[in-house]
């Protein structure tokens, strides 16, 4: 079982967080990610897979392609998976509190191990609670016996909550990606 984290800033109860692999818990998942969706939170990630089919567009059938995702995650064993989902629940409640999907580089062929923070969303009524920075921290330290040195993740441009989130977890950017459609 997860240890319980308790934030002493943190009004709400503690939370358990965990690399998920409950197959059941795809639907709350899904639900959780697409309730705090907006249009700022497209970035090059999202039009570069399947989520997005414009700078501000989400794809119609989101929640199906969301869902495909987060099965393939949910199915391979965490030990060994390179596509992982933290999960935070509230102890009080059992209610989902925030999710992360990360990626880590099967490659091997950087300088330094990474992973890749795709995704972390922390539900409306507990944003400004400390849940993200729980989850970011716990992410942080569980990525380290994996030998992660190195932790990447982008935002959309318009998205400055994140960026100051980020920025207040000693991220610190290193690009700007930029897009060109070529249309016919």
């Amino acid at each position: 079982m997860a240890p319980m984290l308790k934030d002493p800033r943190q009004t709400k109860a503690p939370l358990r967080i965990e690399w998920c692999s409950d197959p059941a818990r795809e639907r709350a998942i899904v639900e959780l990610f697409m309730k705090q969706l907006s249009p700022r939170y497209i970035s090059h990630s999202e039009l570069q897979e399947q989520r997005a089919v414009a700078i501000g567009e989400w794809r119609p059938d989101l929640a199906e392609v969301l869902g495909a995702q987060v099965r393939h995650a949910l199915a391979q064993p965490v030990a060994a998976s390179s596509s992982l989902i933290a999960t935070a629940y509230a102890e009080d409640s059992g209610a989902l509190a925030a999710v992360a999907f990360v990626s880590i580089d099967e490659a091997r062929l950087a300088s330094r191990p990474f992973a890749t923070l795709d995704d972390l969303v922390v539900d409306a009524s507990r944003q400004g609670s400390g849940v993200g920075r729980l989850m970011f921290d716990w992410i942080c330290a569980e990525l380290k016996p994996r030998g992660i040195r190195r932790l990447f993740l982008e935002s959309g441009i318009g998205n400055e909550d994140a960026h100051r989130f980020f920025a207040a977890r000693g991220c610190t950017p290193v690009s700007i990606t930029m897009l060109k459609e070529l249309e016919a």
